[in-house]
């Protein structure tokens, strides 16, 4: 099975061994785009109008099948785009079209399916991510006979590599602390990275990029801010907790997304001061609960350190009141996310 990441992907262009069959997707939608763009110049490069793109949403199968079947005049491969084809939402004569064209696809031409407009995984996350039924099967098929490749985002350490290299690139410098710094307030997606890279090798002008220059200058993701909540929550800081907390607000986060962010970075915890006590560490909890991160549940031991199941669980159950309260009564949802955060501080 041909599934491959963008290393794995560019060292195969630079082979010229292209497929006749070719599927790209993931979260990493930038990586995504950045992929098809290098993919689409490398199979057409002799000329570029051979390109044929086509709406998946309102995908045309007899002219897909009368595309598939042309011979190229002026380049090697006959190329066919097709942007956003979500099978799920297709009639089934539309899906056996698509396979039948799959199935017969003439040796000139290379069909190119790519998807960054919707959600492949249909909302799904964790452990039961995958691409839902009706387009895992095309996937399966093409992964057989030609080749798939599949981006997400790397973990921070992964990307700081990526990150250090746009430094250099740029013609300044940054060392690894704080490339993986900047990893984490991104949540390791390249397009993030790369706009906030933009900023910082702006303002260095040359020089280092520093961890205080990160902090200072990045905008933090909800994800990290949250786990900056609890963890001062765990270590009964009030005034880190009620900054942290300041900050949440002001992202204008829909207060019952805030809510259920914040329950969930409590459940990380919870996990994570139930695997000391069981004598398992962050790697068999990332395994057993399907993390895509490590440093997530790296955080939460850390901020488990020393604290009491008790605790924690008296914590949750507080957001829990909060949760249903929000939901059924008329409240004032900030006044009611302070008061609890104040209510979980206390000893």
């Amino acid at each position: 099975m041909a599934v491959l990441d963008a290393k794995k992907l560019n060292d195969q262009l630079k082979k010229k061994a292209f497929s006749n069959l070719y599927y790209l997707y993931g979260s990493d939608t930038a990586q995504v785009e950045n992929s098809i763009k290098l993919l689409l110049k490398e199979i057409s490069a002799d000329d570029p109008d051979s390109i044929t793109k086509l709406d998946g949403g309102e995908l045309d199968v007899s002219r897909l099948a009368d595309e598939a079947e042309l011979c190229p005049m002026f380049a090697d491969y006959n190329c066919i785009w097709i942007h956003d084809l979500d099978l799920e939402k297709q009639r089934e004569d539309v899906r056996k079209a698509v396979q039948g064209v799959l199935e017969n696809v003439a040796p000139q031409t290379v069909l190119v399916f790519d998807v960054t407009g919707y959600d492949i995984y249909g909302g799904k996350t964790g452990k039961n991510k995958r691409p839902t039924p009706k387009n895992k099967k095309i996937i399966d098929y093409i992964a057989k006979n030609g080749t798939v490749c599949c981006f997400e985002p790397k973990t921070p350490v992964q990307a700081a590599a990526g990150i250090m290299a746009m430094a250099k690139h740029s013609g300044c410098t940054m060392g690894s602390p704080a490339a993986v710094l900047l990893a984490e307030l991104c949540g390791a997606q390249t397009l993030r990275i790369s706009q906030e890279m933009g900023k910082l090798c702006a303002y260095a002008d040359g020089g280092e990029i520093t961890e205080q220059m990160v902090r200072e200058m990045v905008t933090p993701q909800i994800e990290t801010t949250v786990y900056a909540l609890t963890n001062a929550v765990m270590r009964h800081k009030a005034p880190d907790a009620m900054r942290a907390l300041e900050e949440l607000l002001g992202m204008r986060v829909e207060m019952p997304y805030l809510m259920a962010s914040v329950s969930g970075a409590m459940i990380d915890v919870q996990r994570a001061c139930a695997a000391r006590q069981s004598g398992r560490n962050s790697e068999n909890v990332a395994h057993d609960f399907s993390y895509g991160f490590s440093f997530i549940v790296d955080n939460a031991f850390r901020s488990s350190t020393g604290e009491t199941q008790e605790h924690i669980d008296r914590c949750l159950l507080l957001l829990s009141r909060a949760e249903q309260k929000m939901h059924s009564e008329a409240v004032d949802e900030r006044v009611l996310l302070e008061q609890t955060i104040v209510e979980m501080l206390r000893r």
